[in-house]
This record gives C-alpha cells, sequence and structure tokens, in this order.
C-alpha cells in the first residue's frame, strides 16, 4: 500500500490500490529472499488467519480483501528461500545461506526458555503479567482475553493482566526493590491482600473494567508493602493459571520465567509458594535465541 508522509505526521491514501497484504517480518524476508507472499502462522494471527482451520477466514472478503492478496502460510522456521546474491555478496555470507520463515518475539522468547512439555507454564513479569501454558489443545475465550496459538504440534494458551510490574515501579526504583527484598522471609507471608493495579479495570484472571485496586493498608515498613505487592502479583499469577485450567487448559507443572521480574528470587519462593508449581531458571531469555533454535532444527533436518 503507497502511503504518502504529509507535514503534521498525517499518513494519507494516495488512492492506489493494494496489490499484498504482508506484515513486517514477511517484507523482510521478501526483500531478503527477491520472493514475496509468504508468511509465518503465527505473524498472521494480527492479520486474522484462523489457527485452529489454518486458512483465511471469508469475513476478509467483506472487507475487500480477496484471497491472491494474502500470503501464503507457512510453519515457523520452514525454508522461503536463499538469500538474493547481492545481499550475499554485500554482508560477505555464503550464497547458500538459507532465509527461513520466523515467529513473534513473544514466542521466540518462549523457545529459548526451554519450555517445550505438556502443561509448561510461562510467566511474563514485565510490565504486565502474562500468563501461558502448553496444552494440546486451542482454547479460546474472548471474554477473558485468553487466546490460542500453534507451537509446533501443540498451542500456548494464555492471557494477560493488568497488574505487574508497573505497579512496583510506581512505588519503588529497581535499587530500593533490590534493597527491600534482603529484608523479606518469603516463607512467612506478609498478612496483606493486594490486588495491584495502577488505576481500575482488570482483563485476566477477572474482566471487570471497573475492577477497583486494593493497596491498603500501607504499612509503615516499605520491606512489608513490597511484600504485600509481591504476594499480591504472584496470587495473580495462581489465579490466571486455575482460570486457565477451568478453560480446559492444563494447570502448569512447571513455570518458567521471562521479564525483568524474573530475576528477583524472592519474589520467585513467593510466587512457588503461592502456585504450588517448581520455579524453573530459562535457558536463555532471547528470542534472538529461540529464533536460532528454529535455524538449528532445519540444519538439524538436512
Amino acid at each position: 500500500m503507497s502511503l504518502r508522509r504529509k507535514y503534521g505526521g498525517a499518513l494519507h491514501h494516495t488512492g492506489v490500490k493494494p496489490t499484498r497484504v504482508a506484515t513486517q517480518g514477511d517484507w523482510i524476508a521478501a526483500r531478503l529472499t527477491g520472493t514475496p507472499g509468504v508468511s509465518d502462522e503465527n505473524n498472521v494471527l494480527k492479520l486474522g488467519w484462523d489457527p485452529v482451520r489454518r486458512r483465511w477466514p471469508k469475513w476478509l472478503q467483506a472487507l475487500g480483501i480477496s484471497e491472491q492478496q494474502l500470503p501464503k502460510v507457512v510453519a515457523p522456521g520452514t525454508p522461503l528461500g536463499r538469500l538474493k546474491g547481492s545481499l550475499a555478496t554485500h554482508w560477505h555470507l555464503p550464497e547458500a545461506t538459507m532465509v527461513m520463515a520466523g515467529t513473534t518475539d513473544s514466542t521466540a522468547a518462549i523457545l529459548a526458555t526451554g519450555a517445550r512439555r505438556l502443561g509448561d507454564g510461562i510467566s511474563s513479569l514485565g510490565s504486565t503479567l502474562v500468563t501461558k501454558v502448553i496444552a494440546d489443545r486451542p482454547i479460546f475465550a474472548p471474554a477473558y482475553g485468553v487466546y490460542s496459538q500453534p507451537l509446533g504440534n501443540q498451542w500456548l494458551v494464555g492471557g494477560g493482566s493488568n497488574s505487574g510490574g508497573a505497579v512496583l515501579k510506581h512505588f519503588f526504583t529497581p535499587s530500593r526493590m533490590a534493597e527491600l527484598s534482603r529484608r523479606i522471609d518469603p516463607e512467612h507471608p506478609s498478612g496483606l491482600d493486594y490486588y495491584p493495579l495502577l488505576q481500575p479495570g482488570e482483563r485476566f484472571p477477572v474482566n471487570d473494567p471497573d475492577f477497583a485496586p486494593r493497596l491498603a493498608p500501607r504499612p509503615a515498613d516499605d520491606a512489608l508493602f513490597l511484600q504485600g505487592l509481591l504476594e499480591g502479583i504472584a496470587a495473580i499469577e495462581a489465579a490466571a493459571y486455575q482460570k486457565l485450567q477451568q478453560l480446559g487448559a492444563p494447570y502448569p507443572e512447571r513455570i518458567f520465567s521471562v521479564g525483568g521480574g524474573a530475576s528477583n528470587p524472592v519474589w520467585e519462593k513467593i510466587r512457588g509458594r503461592l502456585t504450588g508449581v517448581p520455579m524453573v531458571k530459562p535457558i536463555h531469555s532471547e528470542a534472538a535465541y529461540g529464533t536460532a533454535l528454529l535455524a538449528r532444527r532445519l540444519l538439524a533436518q538436512t
């Protein structure tokens, strides 16, 4: 689709009829191989791809998008073709360098952790709390924002809470949290009953746009207050996995943790106590490592 940028930053359609629909990754892959029109089955979820029937839904036609404009969808790690000769020469790479279909950054990060078994849970402890579990079938619950995406022959089922690290950073700097954490005994509950949110509204595991935060009473001891916040988010994590189980996913047998909060050993022990699940140290947490694993699978098959 051709766009024209005008002063003020507004984008305007030039009237040129679009010929192809593509994600950012598709565009990059096409530039690398010289062959457009192919995408992976994770990135195309954003375009409306039906991951269960593995086809484009008919409602896209009502938007004036024909199937000829949509990419051919392949599994992550599928060879797309060789790197263009001019690029191989420019980057001093072998002419036989293969370009492969990738995946989303979040899925690549999960591949990097080593999570692979049915019942493996993955908790992303970033600004918000995202919980996912590996299941043998897809589960969709729009009322809770629960969705599924393919992971080889398995499925990643999950949802996201509005609680998370953003609440912690609202009250404490990272260095202050590290200092206070050393004063917390994770085996002895604080006695506080918090639901840490910065403003009303929750989406998962509770779906209520008016859901009120619980951050009181605040004790005079900052370490006790931080412990209450950590326990509150850990309790939401446990409730999230319980909700996924109620919807038909397995309850985690072990949990891999990614994101900034994964580096706090005190919080890890609190989470293990409240979820009742062993916390497993990821092999890696970088998405780039996960994409490298996709490449290695191809090499193993050749």
